[in-house]
């Protein structure tokens, strides 16, 4: 890729964080009309909340590991390894991010929610709000992440958290 086609990409890439960040931050009001949502109450809730404060956690660190790699990708003085090592390591952080985003989602669907989903190489967490799980649910949850990410059943962990 050429050095014009890199910048465009990071431009593209920081234009979608900011989208991202941005709709974190605001909240679509009743009249459809976006809002500045209320510091102190997601601050309050992220403190009680621990679902919700590992999320922002993970939110946070993956913006940070991001930024970081693609620091490493545009450089000028980075060497042609080290660029496709970054590249690769952003290729899986995205995929990670996707997986654990559609599981969320489906979670959800299926009724449980606010379940948070991390995603590693070899490793899948779901953590779900103080809910005792059945074996049914457990057999569902576990499918959908099997399926999902293609790891074992012996590498994935079901949590509920009070």
């Amino acid at each position: 890729m050429n050095k014009l086609g890199r910048r465009a990409l990071t431009a593209l890439a920081m234009a979608v964080a900011l989208a991202a960040d941005t709709l974190v931050t605001l909240k679509l009001s009743s009249n459809g009309v976006f809002r500045a949502a209320a510091a102190p109450v997601v601050a309050e809730q992220t403190q009680q909340d621990p679902i919700s404060r590992f999320r922002l956690e993970r939110q946070q660190l993956r913006a940070r590991q991001e930024a970081q790699l693609n620091e490493i990708i545009y450089s000028s003085q980075s060497a042609p390894e080290i660029v496709a090592n970054a590249q690769r390591r952003l290729m899986e952080l995205l995929q990670c991010a996707e997986q654990e985003l559609t599981l969320e989602g489906v979670l959800e669907a299926r009724g449980f929610e606010g379940a948070l989903v991390t995603v590693h190489e070899n490793s899948a967490n779901v953590l779900l709000r103080g809910q005792t799980l059945t074996q049914r649910q457990t057999a569902v949850i576990l499918e959908l992440v099997l399926r999902e990410t293609g790891l074992t059943a012996g590498s994935v962990k079901i949590i509920p958290v009070k």
